[in-house]
């Protein structure tokens, strides 16, 4: 998070801040290690308020003793460990006392241009509070940390080219171009990550900055694209959407019934990704609980269309299975008389016997992505939360599961190849594909459906006739 250096040396010499930093450290241990003691974060939480409440007495009370860095970093970590622990009642009273230190400063940008680290620092409590509580930011950009890499282009000319073939209802796309880019950027952090010389700090300082520039960058976009897509509930609620031109528009007549957009999947996958892995916050934190839910609503509509939700009725003739290898042809039946494909959509089934080229599976794996990065939250089932919104890790791990047998994803090594299609940050990613298959792996069948069900019927009654003649 701040390449240019780091503030905890500074602790030694604020004591508000030493305890707030104790604080955080404890609460991010109890997530790891699922302990339910808080006397250690309670403590040095008291005590960093305690500490704050004295010094505020002398500081900020007029120019000659204005506000120091240490009180304004201790804040900041207070809001970092309400959010982190999911007390947001707390997080927003630090947050508001957060906000009038920094304009008694003169504001982020220009009363902290001194120094870039506690401008990040500030920053990251903004981002904390404003995606634990579905809040809009507070502090403005702040132009001297948007430097970006470079972006590869690996999903933008994919999405148009897939965009641009005849798609039906049960189809995806991501019409959101915004989304896309700033999936780019996020790329574009994780492949710098993944190629890091971790033995050469000093001879990567460029680099570093640029990958933490980025990371500002792309979550300050994040959370505005959010707060659109919160108003956009707010006025379907109420009835009164504003008809927004579409990005296609102008470009071919409109498609009836229209693909399912993936593009609010894509934005709230992508923040959860940017926290757990790029972040490392640990995945068993409250604070993911408010983006897993938002994830989980902008998943609605895919999983609804695709029905991955459902129990998926297996078939099994007596005396005949299904190839893993390919789920629609029966064990002993020839390839012409084989059974459909499990997973086709209407629009990618070729008419009569002329051949089709493979499409690109972009959008179906981004899908795919976004459940296995949802599967990763393992935030405990809170008492108060609602049936739908309670169990968050095994609503993802369901749908995952289910979608699995939907494309007939039989293996570990198939659904990692087509995560990485997507977005892989190695030891992280690793270590969570291995701890998700592991609670997927043995209910993994093929999806058979109703159709199919018949044609495997006809199928193995006529091998059976054979066999008797």
């Amino acid at each position: 998070m701040n390449p240019e250096g780091t503030w905890v040396q500074a602790l030694q010499l604020d004591k508000a801040a030493t305890h707030a930093f104790i604080a955080m450290i404890a609460a991010m241990h109890n997530s790891l290690a699922m302990w339910a003691d808080t006397s250690t974060i309670d403590f040095h939480r008291f005590q960093a308020v305690k500490s704050i409440n004295e010094r505020l007495n002398l500081e900020g009370k007029d120019d000659s003793k204005p506000i120091s860095d240490g009180l304004v970093v201790a804040v900041a970590l207070l809001v970092n460990i309400e959010a982190f622990i999911g007390s947001l009642a707390a997080a927003a009273a630090h947050m508001s006392g957060l906000k009038r230190m920094v304009d008694l400063r003169g504001g982020i940008v220009e009363g902290f241009q001194h120094s870039t680290i506690l401008q990040r620092s500030i920053s990251w409590a903004d981002y904390s509070y404003a995606t634990a509580a579905h809040k809009p930011v507070v502090f403005p950009f702040i132009p001297q940390l948007a430097s970006s890499l470079a972006l590869h282009d690996r999903f933008t000319s994919r999405s148009m080219l897939a965009n641009m073939e005849p798609l039906g209802f049960k189809d995806l796309t991501v019409q959101n171009r915004e989304a896309v880019e700033l999936f780019e950027l996020l790329y574009s952090i994780t492949e710098c990550i993944n190629n890091f010389d971790y033995a050469s700090l000093e001879s990567t300082y460029g680099q570093r900055i640029q990958v933490s520039d980025s990371i500002y960058m792309v979550e300050w976009r994040l959370c505005h694209l959010e707060e659109i897509f919160r108003s956009r509930q707010s006025w379907k609620r109420a009835g009164s959407v504003p008809l927004l031109s579409s990005i296609e528009e102008g470009e071919r007549p409109a498609r009836y019934p229209s693909p399912t957009d993936l593009s609010d999947v894509l934005i709230y996958a992508a923040h959860l990704f940017l926290h757990l892995a790029i972040r490392g916050q640990p995945p068993s934190a409250q604070r993911h609980r408010a983006l897993a839910e938002a994830l989980m609503s902008a998943l609605c509509d895919p999983i609804l269309t695709l029905d991955l939700l459902s129990q998926p009725k297996v078939f099994e003739v007596p005396g005949s299975q299904l190839s893993r290898s390919n789920p629609g042809q029966v064990a002993g039946s020839s390839t012409s008389e084989s059974v459909p494909t499990s997973y086709a959509p209407a629009s990618e089934v070729s008419h009569g016997n002329m051949p089709r080229p493979a499409r690109d599976e972009l959008h179906a794996n981004i899908l795919l992505w976004a459940l296995f990065v949802g599967s990763c939250v393992r935030v405990p089932v809170s008492l108060d939360s609602s049936v739908l919104l309670g169990n968050h890790h095994e609503f993802f791990i369901n749908a995952l599961k289910n979608y699995c047998r939907m494309r007939n994803i039989m293996d570990k090594d198939t659904l990692a190849a087509k995560l990485k299609d997507i977005m892989w940050l190695y030891s992280w990613c690793e270590y969570q594909l291995t701890l998700v298959w592991n609670e997927i792996s043995n209910d993994l069948r093929p999806w058979v459906t109703a159709g199919e069900q018949v044609n495997a019927t006809v199928a193995v009654s006529r091998d059976q006739q054979e066999q008797s003649q």
